[in-house]
């Protein structure tokens, strides 16, 4: 077996712990890897590319023409466009926060209207990054950032406006999502290798009292946790959205409402525009299990010998 490892050396800074750890699983497996660039993509003689972050989009949509590439193109495509797996999520009646998209803010105000307070999301970042809280306060809609609060209106283009903070479209606002407890103090994440869930976790934050706190990366404070059961409906769900989308490998996110039930916030793959967090080894209770990279290259082991697999 001969994978080739496809990423934009200016980012080898970010990338160097991981592609060390697949060679190192591939080599456990009896596999040679190669690290491949735009200059040796073509000539390099292997059975599949897998593909970490890299500014060579169009290059590899020519290679895939011809070679294997995991995760596809279009798979990558669609689970950077957030927008893009929502309109996959409601079009196929998957479990989701209810959402607004919309290039003028009148249902972003409806929406608003209705709960008080929604969570406008940025449409092309991970796990938190780039969310704000929305609030309606009598006529006016408020956000808070580092204990200040700002007034919102709506523009061409985003600014800074003294205390007024101007967003432009589009504009992608969910329902905000409390929990039991009108915040919500975790997210549950299952990883997604072909055709199982091989583990989930779960990105804990203490002391959320506020919804503002309630947008949880580890940027914010959150940790890590594995979860030791799988929810049976959000594996089920997580494997459907990874069809839907197309992705061999990849995570689909949830959140719990007030009844318990799982909701999918969002899903995220390796490929050009990122790679997913799976460094586990400081984090409390890892073992074997715990190692999504050797979960990953038995997959493509898989791939590479024959199993069928998501384009």
């Amino acid at each position: 077996m001969k994978i080739g490892l496809f990423y934009e050396p200016a980012y080898w800074f970010l990338l160097e712990d991981l592609v060390r750890d697949l060679e190192y699983e591939i080599r456990l497996i009896g596999g040679q890897s190669y690290r491949l660039t735009t200059e040796t993509l073509d000539q390099t003689d292997v059975d599949l590319v897998y593909v970490l972050p890299c500014d060579e989009q169009e290059t590899l949509k020519q290679i895939e023409a011809k070679r294997l590439v995991i995760n596809s193109m279009g798979a990558q495509e669609i689970a950077i466009d957030k927008i893009a797996t929502s309109r996959l999520m409601v079009e196929n009646n998957m479990p989701t926060p209810e959402t607004v998209i919309s290039q003028t803010p009148d249902a972003v105000v409806k929406m608003l209207d209705r709960y008080g307070i929604a969570l406008l999301k940025s449409t092309n970042l991970c796990g938190g990054a780039g969310h704000r809280i929305l609030r309606r306060e009598g006529s006016v809609i408020t956000t808070r950032r580092h204990d200040q609060t700002y007034q919102i209106a709506f523009g061409e283009r985003n600014c800074l406006l003294d205390q007024t903070l101007v967003l432009a479209p589009p504009y992608y606002v969910q329902q905000f999502i409390g929990g039991t407890a009108q915040t919500n103090d975790r997210v549950y994440r299952m990883y997604v290798a072909g055709d199982r869930v091989v583990m989930g976790t779960m990105r804990v934050k203490e002391g959320v009292d506020t919804a503002e706190k309630s947008i949880i990366n580890v940027a914010t404070g959150a940790h890590y946790e594995f979860l030791q059961t799988l929810d049976a409906e959000m594996v089920s769900l997580a494997l459907r959205l990874a069809d839907l989308i197309g992705f061999e490998l990849g995570v689909v996110d949830f959140l719990r409402d007030s009844s318990g039930r799982p909701l999918i916030i969002e899903a995220d793959c390796d490929g050009c525009h990122l790679f997913i967090c799976r460094k586990f080894q400081e984090t409390h209770g890892y073992g074997t299990s715990h190692n999504f990279n050797a979960h990953l290259v038995k997959r493509l082991a898989e791939i590479v010998g024959g199993a069928s697999h998501r384009r």
